[in-house]
């Protein structure tokens, strides 16, 4: 007997403080945790690009393309670890983006790009410096929104003073202005008066430059003092410049810049800048977190800051000041679903086992959850696997939630049951964890390959669902302690004997004795005569389940489970982008936007009549542009929600068509990690590109569910050349002067830049804007020769309309172009969408165009990764399975017998997406890949227990019966612990739990489908694995004895 109290478990069971206090501290070591574990809405993906970006003002994309682009590809041709250069060079430089390969470190890759850029001695000699930078995470976190009835200025003054204050704050380290101007001192020259001077716009020019400058400084020091000598002083407001002199004599000036010239103090006007907020002039501030930031103290501190502004009254009459799309209330949604889901699994799981197995069972198997959870927010700090609390962190924990507690299960209903037949000693208890401790140790094991092997998924997406698989490893190593030390010291002294005296206990018991009764009516009547037919006809029950799983795994193969890689995420924001034509002037840009707020106001006024509800849904409406051919639009719905983001999407959508000059307009309620659909078209010949660019937008056009079709080409710009003629150079004009005098008339000369308040002005020397904003202000240009004579610009140079390339686009060393599109996934997948234009339109275009090469990025490409690295860790985590079932059963056929099971848990994976209308993700197949592990379990429990009984000298039929009689209950209360556990989720309706949905039901419905199986198929397999060594005993004796018989004759015959 002294045997049985040796060993970790035993010792336990003997000393329940120890266990106490060690569950105790982990809880403990858990609650200090949560302050230093970092909360994000959604993990960022990680960053893989490094940029080189140079200006060069060539006024050419072709010549920044030879002078920068094609030299800096050549030079990082040798660099490891690239997986793809594209660059794009346009009129004012180049910009190379070099991604790096998936599990290759940016901070190598970009050491090396610079090292081979800094190498390259041939560039332009009038290119600026390269800048090279690699990518950070950069997440969205709250909007603080300045608005009113007041001047762009004003807005603008008081957002800067804003954005100082938010970056004084602790944990706010980046913030992003929306609509900042640059500050600008215009000075257009009157060309009359400085004519009639003899001045030129250089003079003015030298003139600013020569009295306006930083202060050189010296000292005049002695004994008994220093004394500062300062001659110049910067000019820093519009007095200071037009006091500066432009031509003086011994009686002092007579002539300032202010004489000759119109000085503005404005914001830069060289680009069309429009922000609006709910109908009035706005500024906005968006604040950034970087992978070091906490969204809800981020979020607490822009709260905080505006409420004390408000206090303060620092705003002017007119002004309000807010915060909206707050992104913490996204995580802590989720936190509120967890706590949910996880109270409503508890009581779920609790009410199970106190049913079917003791109320003090249920307790403490139920009292470990905690134990788990806080263990778990230990291990994910910092100094262990580092990860944060977010979307996929918190699925993690509801999805473990009924997993974990399947040991702790299992070895409560063998303790219940050796005490309640041994007798309630601390013996029984030690004798009950030992019979189940082998299967439900290595049960977990199984389990943590598979999560484990989820959790080292690669590629950008498969990093981010790895998260959740880490969380759950984590939950399940701690399951094992707590169910093998903890709980069988809390079941030491467990009353299976005592008769309650309480009438509310009698009563329980009544109800207990009832669901007791229930399993037992169920065993015999139902489960033993159906399991008799089945050992009896094993073959056929064999074939009628490989026939299901042919028949359901085809599902997904015919269309009738819809397939796309990455699931369709619900947004927070509906947001319009658009993007007009090259050629298209500000002024299409602002009435498209005017247009574009109008129909969405329409959309808006259309919904509410819908429901018949009166005022709007909107909360808040910001319109941005910062360019002369694009803008956005971003609607945040009001907290009630009257109407969905996607009705509000879809609505807005028709109303507004497509307006006048639109090259690209994109209305999403969706969020996008990647693009959902991308195609790259690289040739040798620009002729091919644009045959496949037009090819693939008419198809894609054509296409149900496919909408905002847009392609990188960019129709030429309109451009005037100048080539000076004989007669100009003979009067002493060269395209040098000709060109910086071209510049200066019509772009201004760019004298000056200096930081006054923090902000940096530039001093602009132009002409007003009425003789240069039209083509016939070009024809009637007047030019200064060499020796001040002033002629028409005709006079010395041809003016010749031609157009040039706006943008050109390189990929690995390639000409390319890019079209990319949003997909409606009710409608048409990605996926699909991929093998659709592979089946039609790709053969037809490679078979006419030898030279085109078609790569599918965005999601596919994300696809092809994550699914060729979830293939090979799929094998590694079946063998590690296998491996784990071989040993403790110390068979090679047996563990083949338990894992025929997952093929079955698929089915039944694959059933509750088709039954709940689902289309399968990669999600499903992170749920699918958790299955394999998970539904192993109760197979392995009947299996040993069948041994057992093989190895006390039960006949196999009996033994087969008997196992599958005595495991029953306990397979039948991890599957449906699990399944409770799960079923939260399954029935959620809110938009945080939409995507994690499939995830839940791969693996809820894979194991109810899994525990038919083990209950059915396993004990037909078991019997068929008999008779074949059966066979084939008699096959060998069969074959030994004709051997023996021949060696006999052979005797008699020689005899």
């Amino acid at each position: 007997m002294s045997t049985q109290h040796r060993g970790i478990i035993a010792w336990f069971a003997n000393n329940s403080v120890a266990a106490n206090l060690l569950m105790m501290a982990v809880i403990v070591a858990g609650v200090l945790s949560v302050n230093e574990l970092r909360k994000e809405a959604f993990p960022s993906m990680e960053p893989r690009f490094v940029t080189v970006s140079m200006t060069y003002d060539s006024g050419d994309a072709k010549q920044a393309e030879e002078g920068i682009a094609i030299k800096i590809e050549n030079a990082l041709e040798s660099v490891p670890g690239i997986k793809r250069i594209t660059s794009t060079s346009s009129a004012n430089g180049s910009s190379v983006q070099v991604e790096k390969q998936t599990d290759y470190d940016l901070d190598t890759l970009m050491t090396d790009v610079k090292n081979k850029v800094d190498a390259i001695f041939n560039f332009p000699s009038d290119a600026e410096k390269a800048v090279i930078s690699k990518g950070r995470r950069q997440e969205h976190v709250i909007w603080v929104q300045l608005y009113g009835d007041t001047d762009t200025a004003t807005l603008q003054q008081l957002g800067e003073q804003l954005e100082r204050e938010l970056l004084a704050r602790d944990g706010i380290s980046q913030v992003s202005p929306s609509s900042y101007v640059d500050h600008m001192m215009s000075i257009e020259i009157d060309e009359a008066k400085l004519q009639a001077y003899g001045l030129t716009i250089d003079d003015v020019s030298s003139a600013i430059n020569a009295e306006s400058a930083t202060a050189l400084t010296t000292s005049l020091r002695n004994k008994e003092k220093v004394i500062r000598l300062k001659a110049s002083e910067q000019a820093y407001y519009k007095a200071d410049f037009a006091s500066i002199p432009l031509l003086a004599n011994a009686n002092g000036t007579y002539l300032t810049v202010g004489d000759a010239t119109n000085i503005s103090d404005m914001f830069a006007d060289d680009a069309y800048a429009l922000s609006r907020y709910n109908g009035v002039n706005g500024y906005g501030i968006q604040v950034i977190m970087d992978e070091y930031g906490d969204v809800q103290n981020i979020v607490e501190q822009a709260n905080q800051l505006v409420a004390e502004w408000h206090e303060r009254g620092i705003l002017p009459d007119g002004v309000e000041l807010e915060t909206w799309y707050d992104r913490s209330t996204l995580i802590t949604e989720r936190l509120d679903l967890l706590t949910k889901n996880a109270l409503t699994g508890i009581a779920m799981v609790f009410v199970v086992l106190a049913l079917f197995l003791n109320l003090r069972v249920a307790f403490w198997v139920a009292a470990g959850l905690p134990f788990i959870l806080f263990g778990t927010l230990f291990f994910m700090t910092g100094n262990f696997a580092a990860l944060t609390i977010n979307e996929m962190t918190t699925f993690g924990f509801i999805m473990a939630l009924g997993i974990v507690v399947d040991d702790a299960v299992v070895v409560g209903e063998s303790v219940y049951d050796t005490r309640k037949r041994e007798g309630d000693t601390l013996n029984s208890t030690i004798r009950g964890t030992h019979k189940v401790a082998v299967p439900t140790l290595f049960g977990v094991f199984t389990t943590v390959a598979a999560f484990a092997a989820l959790s080292n998924i690669s590629g950008g997406l498969g990093n981010l669902y790895a998260q959740f698989g880490m969380v759950v490893t984590i939950c399940l190593l701690l399951s094992v302690v707590e169910s093998k030390l903890i709980l069988p010291a809390h079941l030491a002294h467990l009353p299976t004997h005592k008769k309650p005296t309480h009438a509310l206990a009698r009563g329980w018991t009544k109800i207990q004795d009832g669901a007791d009764a229930g399993l037992q009516w169920f065993s015999q009547r139902v489960y033993m005569p159906v399991l008799k037919y089945a050992l009896q006809f094993r073959y056929a029950v064999i074939l009628l389940f490989v026939a299901v799983f042919i028949a359901v795994i085809g599902m997904p193969m015919n269309g009738t489970v819809r397939v796309g890689f990455f699931p369709s995420m619900p947004g927070d924001t509906v947001e319009a982008s658009m993007t007009l034509q090259s050629d298209a002037s500000f002024g299409q840009t602002e009435r498209n936007m005017q247009w574009l707020e109008a129909t969405l106001n329409q959309a808006d006024a259309q919904l509410m009549s819908q429901i018949d509800a009166d005022g709007s849904g909107i909360k808040s409406l910001q319109v941005m542009a910062s360019g002369d051919q694009s803008g956005s639009i971003v609607v945040e719905l009001a907290k009630e929600k009257p109407y969905s983001l996607d009705d509000l999407a879809r609505t807005w959508r028709e109303l507004a068509g497509t307006p006048e000059g639109v090259k690209q307009l994109k209305i999403q309620s969706r969020r996008e990690m990647v693009d959902a659909f991308k195609v790259e078209l690289k040739s040798v010949s620009d002729e091919t590109l644009l045959i496949a660019e037009e090819a693939f937008r008419e198809a894609l056009d054509s296409m149900d569910g496919v909408t905002s079709v847009e392609s990188s080409l960019t129709p030429g710009e309109a451009m005037m050349r100048f080539e000076l003629t004989p007669q100009g150079r003979a009067l002493g004009m060269d395209t040098a002067s000709l060109s910086k005098q071209l510049l200066q008339a019509f772009g201004g000369d760019i004298v000056q830049r200096y930081l006054r308040n923090k902000n940096e002005v530039k001093v602009r020397v132009r002409y007003p804007e009425e003789s240069r904003s039209n083509a016939t202000d070009i024809l009637n240009a007047r030019v200064r020769l060499t020796d001040g004579t002033v002629v028409p610009l005709s006079v010395v140079a041809n003016i010749i309309q031609d157009s040039q390339q706006q943008q050109i686009t390189r990929i690995d060393g390639l000409r390319a172009l890019t079209v990319s599109a949003s997909v409606d996934s009710d409608v048409i997948t990605a996926t699909e969408l991929v093998q659709t234009l592979n089946q039609s339109l790709v053969p037809q275009l490679t078979r006419q165009h030898a030279d085109l090469s078609i790569h599918f990025a965005g999601e596919a490409e994300q696809q092809e990764e994550t699914t060729s690295s979830m293939k090979t860790l799929t094998v590694m985590a079946l063998i590690a399975i296998y491996a784990l079932l071989a040993i403790p059963l110390k068979s090679y056929i047996q563990p083949l017998i338990i894992m025929s099971a997952i093929p079955f848990g698929i089915v039944g994976a694959i059933l509750g997406h088709w039954s709940n209308g689902l289309m399968m993700s990669i999600l499903s197949l992170n749920g699918i890949l958790a299955l394999s592990g998970v539904v192993v379990n109760d197979s392995l429990l009947l299996v040993s227990r069948y041994n057992e009984m093989r190895r006390a000298g039960g006949e196999v039929f009996d033994a087969i019966q008997q196992a599958c009689q005595g495991r029953l209950r306990a397979i039948l209360l991890t599957s449906f612990t699990t399944f409770a556990g799960l079923y939260p989720i399954l029935g959620e309706t809110s938009k945080q739990a939409q995507f994690l949905i499939p995830a839940a039901v791969s693996l809820g419905y894979g194991i109810l489908f899994a525990t038919f199986i083990t209950l059915l198929l396993i004990p037909a397999l078991i019997l068929i694995n008999e008779d074949a060594r059966r066979g084939v005993k008699k096959l060998l004796s069969a074959v030994s004895g004709r051997a023996q018989g021949s060696t006999h004759h052979d005797q008699t015959a020689a005899g």
